[in-house]
């Protein structure tokens, strides 16, 4: 199994990095036995298990993130999405019932986040670029 991020790289240092961590959160919270067994240092203290695989953050524009998202959507890939209305919104609650009010490909994709078998997210995102 194989997971990765992709990001609109022509966000601001810090937008970048708060997509890429909800996405983090949001995979985290789905993908059974993704993190490590927690670990002790040799001075007794406990160390939290990190993710067990590597995790690439890509960079993809706008439509290559459009593209991406419907092929997966087409496969068993799970995919979460972080969009523009989501980043617009001050509660949760605001979320939601924006959300309503866009169809899919309205809501401006700033991220994806996308797990399944190695060989199909390859086919989707072999070649895309690392963000830098």
């Amino acid at each position: 199994m194989k997971s990765v991020i992709i990001l609109h790289p022509q966000q601001p240092l810090g937008l970048l990095v708060n997509t890429a961590s909800i996405l983090s959160v949001t995979l985290g919270s789905l993908i059974k036995d993704i993190r490590g067994a927690d670990t002790i240092d040799k001075d007794e203290v406990k160390h939290l298990g990190v993710i067990k695989a590597p995790l690439p953050i890509l960079q993809a524009d706008k439509e290559v993130l459009n593209n991406i998202y419907k092929k997966a959507l087409e496969k068993d890939i799970l995919v979460a999405d972080f969009t523009k209305v989501a980043q617009s919104c001050k509660s949760y609650d605001e979320y939601i019932a924006l959300t309503r009010q866009y169809s899919t490909f309205d809501m401006g994709i700033l991220g994806l986040a996308l797990y399944g078998r190695k060989k199909e997210i390859n086919k989707l995102v072999g070649n895309l670029k690392v963000l830098k």
